[in-house]
């Protein structure tokens, strides 16, 4: 495997940009010459132990941080349920905005035809004066 591939396994499993970053992240590494493909041989051997042991530690993690997963798995829970409801809500608020911006242009329009009907009926009143 080339050295490009390497550093590109190793920054994705690191979740980093850059050998400083990833030197930053890991202390095991920062001791190694990232110039070389062993070096970063040996940085995907640690990523992948690491991951291994932390993929082991959530299967069975302590009891505290089981309760503390629980929290956060309901508090989740609620947020996408309040949030449902938010998006039912706006849905709503919208639609009786429409029916409030239609309202107001049916009335807008019953108030022209009352000016104009009023404005005939003075022209007919002052026509009929000067008869």
């Amino acid at each position: 495997m080339k050295l490009q591939e390497l550093k590109a396994i190793a920054y994705e499993l690191a979740g980093v940009n850059n050998t400083k970053q990833l030197k930053a992240k890991i202390q095991e590494i920062k001791t190694l010459d990232m110039r070389l493909k062993t070096s970063f041989k040996k940085t995907i051997a640690i990523l992948q132990k690491l991951q291994s042991e932390f993929d082991e530690w959530l299967k069975n993690p302590p009891k505290e941080y089981k309760d503390i997963f629980s929290e956060i798995t309901e508090a989740s829970q609620k947020y996408d349920q309040k949030s449902a409801e938010m998006k039912n809500l706006a849905q709503e608020v919208l639609s009786i905005a429409n029916d409030l911006e239609e309202l107001a242009k049916e009335c807008q329009d019953e108030a022209d035809q009352m000016k104009q009907e009023v404005e005939i009926t003075r022209r007919i009143s002052k026509q009929a004066r000067l008869n």
